[in-house]
């Protein structure tokens, strides 16, 4: 896909971030996602009043597991660095892998040629599909759609899709 299109489209600045979505994920999938972050990836974690002065390098998996069975529960948050790129997850649930990039830290096609590396080693380590969305909207238009390394652009205009 050109560059040009993706700036005007999927990394528009409209004030929003962009989701990242794995549905139906379980807690394995999360463990398998923190694994291959923490191994792959630079990654800064913070846990309120825990470590937010300090952050850590890699996500504890144990912690998260315990963090989301307890009722009284402070924020904790990840980033996730590609190069420049920050991906951000904050842990809402256990049923649902969530990240959020801002479309302005993607400012040439090699910046989401990274992206779609990142996605795709998701993909390939969960076995499950990868989507990128509009931020946090009810029925949220679709951008892209990663299974395994096949990456699959929506067309926004037509509303018909490409694949890569």
């Amino acid at each position: 896909m050109e560059w040009e299109q993706l700036k005007q489209t999927v990394y528009r600045r409209d004030g929003g971030l962009r989701d990242i979505y794995v549905r139906d994920a379980s807690r394995a999938d999360w463990a398998a996602w923190i694994a291959l972050v923490n191994r792959d990836y630079p990654v800064q974690w913070t846990v309120e009043e825990y470590n937010d002065q300090a952050p850590a390098c890699a996500i504890d998996a144990s912690f998260i597991a315990r963090w989301w069975d307890d009722e009284e529960r402070t924020s904790t948050s990840a980033t996730i660095f590609l190069a420049h790129i920050h991906v951000q997850c904050y842990f809402f649930g256990d049923f649902e892998l969530e990240n959020d990039i801002c479309p302005s830290e993607i400012q040439c096609l090699a910046d989401h040629e990274r992206l779609m590396q990142y996605l795709v080693a998701v993909s390939l380590t969960l076995g499950k599909q990868v989507v990128m969305t509009e931020e946090a909207i009810h029925d949220a238009q679709v951008f892209i759609r990663v299974n395994g390394r096949s990456i699959h652009y929506e067309d926004i205009v037509q509303g018909a899709g490409r694949s890569h």
